[in-house]
């Protein structure tokens, strides 16, 4: 199971992550966020995370606003994840990570605020896809009295 942060800032901006797989060069951008640790709760692992990957220290608690079952290739790997996003607001700050993994070394270039405008007339890759519609939705009607399932229809 892993936490994605939706972290944003009192302008409604949210922080991703641009990084490249070291295989292939493709790129795109994602939130903070990352495995939840055997004995932690999501709150602590989403601390723990904002520090890790963004040097965010001190990290007001999240909501719960979506879920996500998510299959991709990262390094010439497969990896199938369970994603529960939390929803932060938070000070704007310039990211510094704190403790990044060695995968996160070798392909995290670089840091972004983006608007929900911005994330829809995006052309590069973000992840998950169409963020910034799921982003207008959530500043429009709230956080949803339970978390909605934002898995992505399966292709054929």
């Amino acid at each position: 199971m892993t936490v994605k942060l939706l972290l944003l800032d009192h302008e409604n901006r949210v922080l991703l992550i641009r990084a490249a797989d070291p295989r292939t060069g493709r790129q795109w951008w994602y939130p903070v966020g990352g495995g939840v640790e055997p004995g932690e709760s999501l709150q602590q692992a989403a601390q723990r995370e904002a520090y890790e990957e963004a040097g965010l220290a001190q990290l007001p608690m999240g909501t719960l606003v979506w879920t996500r079952d998510h299959t991709y290739r990262y390094d010439g790997r497969t990896v199938d994840v369970h994603e529960d996003w939390l929803h932060h607001t938070v000070q704007h700050f310039d990211p510094a990570p704190a403790n990044l993994s060695d995968y996160e070394t070798k392909s995290v270039l670089g840091f972004r605020w983006w608007d929900a405008e911005q994330l829809s007339q995006t052309n590069d890759t973000v992840f998950p896809p169409g963020l910034g519609d799921l982003l207008s939705a959530l500043l429009r009607d709230g956080p949803p009295p339970v978390p909605v399932d934002i898995t992505e229809p399966a292709r054929s």
